[in-house]
């Protein structure tokens, strides 16, 4: 029965750890772990079954030189990219020998090496090969030197030997006849001479040209099977690493040195103890062992350290180990794979044997010493942690703040007291009274060698300072007024800085306090002090870093290009870079960024940030020093939980550019496989193209940049996404570019690319859209020519329009100089269009009007304002004159050039003749109304004549006295004047409603006619005991009308008010208002009759009258007279007696308007 079959009747971890792998990777070194740390100190990621990422128990890890780490387990082959794990499939028609992996090979040549339990398979370019003659288990796989491939083979029932190189034939195998005395091999590996080993049960053997020398472990029965030799590692010296799975004398751990068995001992493990079931000589030479029940160990010299599921690894049993290109440890288990890689930002804990996770401060002193302030005073020196505890001399319980002087003294903060520790023994500070100090929030020495301290007592919450000098208290500041203080720092110049825990900086020097708040950051808790040798000041507080200098306060944040605003801390190392400990992570500032910022503090500045992913985990604590910098340049900071420190001397860039990958395409939710000159079908609505950059230091932080040519402007951002996404390309060739940046923002600008093509459907050909344009152009013809013939058919239905419309229509120039005219002009006037052509159409315009009408025809074409003129013009048939109204308005362009000039005159000498018998109409009724008024009239008149008569009678008197009184008589004189511009005014308002004219609109003041009204048609509302009154606006606009139109409507509406009083008497009121922003608002109110009841809708009927002796026509008369002004006349009942008529008139700016 072979080994084989053995195995697969075996159901336990010992029989399931036969199937690992160990090898070592043969690529050039670029990375390592930092051998200083603890395995608990580097960063470690676990990966688990019960996660669902694998399909069985990993057994051995490789990678390839495209980047790709490639897991096997006892149910196939994983590729992994550091975010996805995606399970291998064979290409179709092919298989792999078993689906059992025990073995795999990256090797140099960027292939993969398979070693099943039934043959060895071989995967390159797309192609599998398998060798399946011989069969047996493939245990291990090993490159020499030269390239030529190695494989450890396990198979008891055949002669053919466990130790075979696959050649181009195929595989080559030696045995018993080329001295391999081994019967079969678990394990494989070459030394620094290009030995190779191999081991099978007990036995290890070297290999070396066709003759081998074997070597059998001490206390092991040869014929032993199953607990004998797992795993070997070469060692540089030529020496060999031998792990056996069986513990006990001669197992274990064991050395091979020259020949000899050495068994590994040392004060921290006995090697003959462990069940080695893999092992790992890294870059370092450093030894990685992997048990089957205890998890792993490394060794370095004789330092051992050791990391198992207790400690987080996925599980207790492994099977392989491995170290990738960027130097990180991979680790397979029975219950998953793990990974170790270097953080730069390293933590101290109680695994590194801190007493407490509670650490509340950190001092490195100048001997490099590291005090940590955790309950106990926790000291680590030379690598090694010790504890000063209450039980060794600690006086308290828990520790608070810590400061070095200048003579190397340590002052130490416990409880609410402080003391000194020298030569190992506690000193305590005391007070004046005896009571506590408080507990010490902060502590620093000033330039004159004071320490000062200050405190906080819980109890009482009192707040106090104290200078202390030779071990005495000197000071002690305690007023009401003293704030929380956070931070304590020495000024150069003597005193010291308080950093305060509501906001704001403070300074104490000479007895005196000064307080300097930082704008715009009140109850903003100053965490971090750092004075200058400048005197400048800079302070870590939750609203960013902010700067003090000569009193002037700016701010450093995330608008200046910091990764967050939060800081618990900071500190400058030796080549002035700043590093703030801040809730985003550790950022280092550069000497030259920060003096730009201090220049200009708007500035973006460049800085470095140490996040999650490098190990820091910032966080506040309540006492000082929480930021520290040790002699040898490391930085120490306290975060409450753990110490964290990091090297500023060590930060050498990830330089591994992450090879980047284009790994599907899918299309509709199909998949593709990536290959330049794929076709998608037509019609392709959804794209997502996946890609990957191999970086696994830390995944997380890999950044892409991809751009799709002949879609994309520019390149696009998805940050850490791995997938692009497109929507409807259209048909045609692309370009897909995609480069990535490792965890360091180190750019792989080459990356990876893909061309394909989106196929076209049918219509989308070329073919198809040359004969679409062949259609569309000449349907375009057909709409052309339709389109003209339409044109041509409108223009011909316009023209006859034009043609017979009763109007005289024409056209002219910008320049106003006649184009063309209509039918109807010629045949009205008798001029052809040629005739008319220029300024002949003047011909047609009666000699009185012609200069008017030239004369405001071109101040209009000047003005480019719409025309408007009445002109009367020759009608050939019987050479009378008519009139017509001529209107003509510009038509410009976009920009508001005039292209034309286009107008019509019509005939409005029908209107014309009307409004000058509606004239007449309004003359008779004045004259009429007039008539009525004759008694009032001559009473008006007669009371100025009558009195200028006895005004010239006493001035007789004055002159005829033997001293004439010339002061009395020139004073009757100006009374004869005064009587007589008053008859005067009275004639000549006769005199303008006597008279005959064409209306004559001009700008008026509708209060002077209201004004002028009132005083003519005073005398008649005496005769009937009616008062008049007005109630005028004072803020009323000029409006545009006929004077004497308005007169005699307001005539007609007062008289009429009056002859409603006339039994009764009465009050007469004219109102003047505003009607919004655009009309004024007239009303004549009186106390009369009121309206008739059943005839108020007649009122304003021609002929209609409540009158014995009236015409009907005023009211008839007044509304025509309102409406031709574009106003309104209406009537309406009082609450009381009487009625009120209203009219409105369109102010200037609206009359303006609408003439325009």
């Amino acid at each position: 029965m072979g080994l084989t079959s053995n195995i697969a009747k075996l159901d336990t971890p010992r029989m399931l750890l036969l199937c690992f792998v160990f090898f070592l990777f043969t690529i050039s070194p670029v990375g390592a772990l930092d051998t200083s740390r603890q395995l608990s100190q580097y960063g470690h990621t676990a990966w688990r079954i019960e996660d669902g990422v694998f399909a069985g128990t990993p057994n051995v890890i490789a990678q390839t030189t495209d980047g790709y780490l490639w897991i096997g387990t006892q149910a196939g082959l994983t590729r992994f990219d550091g975010v996805r794990f995606v399970s291998w499939r064979p290409p179709e028609g092919k298989e792999l020998p078993s689906s059992r992996i025990n073995s795999l090979l990256g090797a140099r040549d960027g292939s993969l090496w398979i070693g099943t339990t039934v043959g060895l398979a071989h995967w390159r370019d797309g192609e599998l090969t398998n060798y399946r003659d011989p069969a047996g288990s493939i245990m291990a796989i090993v490159e020499d030197r030269a390239g030529t491939i190695w494989i450890a083979r396990a198979n008891i029932s055949d002669t053919k030997g466990p130790l075979c190189k696959v050649t181009d034939t195929g595989l080559r195998c030696y045995g018993r006849d080329d001295g391999v005395a081994v019967p079969y091999a678990v394990t494989l590996a070459k030394d620094s001479l290009g030995n190779m080993w191999l081991a099978g049960g007990p036995m290890v053997s070297r290999w070396q040209t066709s003759s081998a020398d074997t070597y059998v472990a001490a206390g092991l029965d040869p014929a032993e099977i199953f607990n004998g030799v797992l795993a070997l590692a070469g060692r540089p010296d030529g020496s060999l690493w031998v792990g056996l799975v069986h513990a006990g004398k001669g197992g274990g751990l064991q050395q091979l040195v020259q020949g000899a068995w050495k068994p590994f001992v040392t004060p921290e493990v006995d090697g003959s103890t462990l069940e080695v079931t893999a092992l790992l000589l890294d870059r370092d030479s450093s030894l990685w062992v992997g048990t089957l029940s205890r998890g792993i160990y490394r060794i370095q010299g004789d330092k051992v350290d050791h990391f198992s599921s207790s400690d987080g690894l996925s599980g207790d049993a492994v099977t392989g180990l491995f170290q990738d290109h960027e130097g990180n440890i991979w680790i397979a288990t029975s219950r998953g794979i793990d990974n170790f890689h270097d953080l730069r930002v390293a933590s101290f804990s109680t695994r590194q044997g801190l007493s407490a996770d509670q650490v509340n401060s950190v001092l490195a002193s100048r001997d490099g010493t590291v005090w940590i302030g955790t309950y106990n005073l926790d000291v680590l020196r030379s690598g090694k942690i010790t504890s000063i505890q209450r039980r060794n001399g600690l006086p308290g319980r828990a520790m608070t703040s810590l400061l070095e002087d200048r003579a190397g003294r340590l002052w130490v903060g416990v409880d609410e007291d402080l003391s000194v520790y020298e030569r190992g023994n506690f000193r305590k500070i005391p007070t004046g009274d005896g009571s506590p100090l408080g507990a010490v929030r902060a502590m620093t020495e000033d330039v004159d060698g004071s320490i000062w301290v200050a405190t906080n007592t819980l109890a009482t919450n009192r707040h106090r300072l104290f200078r202390i000098q030779n071990l005495r208290i000197r000071e002690d500041i305690s007023s009401p007024q003293l704030p929380a203080i956070n931070m304590l720092a020495p000024d150069p110049h003597g005193g010291v800085w308080l950093g305060l825990a509501r906001g704001g900086l403070a300074r104490f020097r000479n007895g005196q306090m000064e307080f300097f708040p930082l704008s715009g950051h009140h109850d903003d808790p100053v965490y971090g002090l750092l004075v200058n040798s400048d005197a400048s000041i800079l302070a870590a507080t939750q609203s960013g870093l902010v700067g003090w200098k000569n009193g002037t306060v700016q701010t450093l944040t995330v608008r200046n290009g910091l990764p967050c605003d939060v800081m618990y801390s900071l500190i400058s190392d030796r080549k002035a870079t700043l590093w703030l400990y801040a809730a985003c992570g550790v950022i280092a500032i550069p000497k030259t960024e920060l003096q730009r910022w201090w220049e200009s503090p708007n500035a973006t500045v460049k800085s470095r940030l140490f996040d999650v992913f490098d190990g820091a985990r910032p966080m506040s604590t309540p006492f000082k020093p929480n930021a520290s910098q040790s002699p040898d340049g490391r930085l120490w900071f306290a975060n409450q939980n753990d110490v964290q420190m990091i090297d500023p001397a060590h930060l050498d860039s990830n330089p591994i550019l992450p090879p980047v990958h284009i790994e599907e395409i899918i299309a509709d939710h199909k998949n593709y496989a990536p290959r330049d000159g794929l076709r998608l079908p037509a019609l392709t609505r959804n794209l997502g193209i996946d890609y990957t950059a191999l970086s696994f230091v830390a995944p997380q932080k890999v950044r892409f940049r991809y751009k799709l040519e002949s879609h994309d402007p520019e390149w696009q951002d998805p940050g850490t996404r791995r997938q692009a996404f497109y929507a409807d390309l259209r048909p045609g060739n692309y370009r897909f570019r995609v480069t990535a940046c490792n965890n360091d923002g180190i750019w792989n600008e080459e990356g990876a690319t893909l061309v394909f093509s989106v196929a076209a459907a049918w219509y989308q050909t070329w073919w198809f859209r040359g004969a679409s344009l062949a259609v569309f152009l000449a349907l375009l013809w057909a709409l052309y020519r339709w389109r003209i013939q339409q044109i041509q058919r409108q223009e011909k239905q316009l023209r006859n329009v034009i043609d017979t419309i009763p109007a005289l229509a024409f056209s002219s120039s910008p320049d106003g100089k006649n184009e063309w005219v209509n039918r109807h002009w010629e045949e009205y006037s008798g001029l052809s269009i040629e005739k008319t052509v220029g300024s002949g159409w003047e011909a047609a315009v009666h000699p009185e009007d012609i200069k008017r009408f030239v004369e405001k025809w071109r101040a209009a074409v000047a003005s480019g304002k719409p025309f408007e003129n009445e002109v009367r013009l020759r009608r050939a048939a019987d050479a009378q004159y008519r009139w017509f109204l001529t209107r003509a308005v510009p038509l410009r362009d976009a920009r508001g050039k005039i292209l034309k000039w286009y107008g019509i005159s019509t005939d409005f000498e029908d209107h014309k003749r009307a409004e000058q018998l509606q004239a007449e109409l309004a003359h008779i009724n004045r004259v009429t109304t007039m008539g009525e008024l004759t008694a009032s009239l001559a009473h008006e008149l007669k009371q100025p004549i009558a009195a200028a008569i006895t005004n010239a009678n006493v001035c007789l008197r004055w002159l005829k006295r033997d001293t004439p009184d010339l002061e009395e008589a020139c004073a009757a004189t100006r009374r004869i004047l005064e009587d007589q511009k008053r008859a005067a005014e009275v004639i000549e308002h006769l005199r303008s409603l006597y008279k005959k004219s064409p209306p004559q609109r001009e700008l008026v003041e509708v209060n002077e006619i209201v004004h002028e009204m009132v005083t003519l048609l005073q005398g008649e509302a005496n005769r009937f005991a009616v008062s008049m009154r007005t109630d005028l606006a004072a803020d009323l606009p000029r409006i545009t009308a006929d004077p004497v139109q308005l007169q005699q409507v307001l005539m007609n509406l007062m008289l009429n008010a009056i002859e409603a009083m006339k039994e009764t008497g009465g009050v007469l009121t004219v109102k003047s208002q505003r009607d919004g922003d655009d009309q004024l608002l007239i009303s004549v109110s009186d106390t009369g009759v009121g309206l008739p009841t059943e005839k108020a809708d007649q009122i304003f009927d021609a002929f209609f009258t409540t009158k014995t002796q009236g015409s009907g026509m005023g009211l008839a008369i007044s509304c025509s007279i309102v409406e031709s002004h574009g106003g309104r006349l209406w009537a309406t009942p009082n609450d009381g007696r009487g009625a009120t008529f209203h009219f409105t008139l369109p102010s200037e700016r609206t009359h303006s308007r609408l003439t325009a």
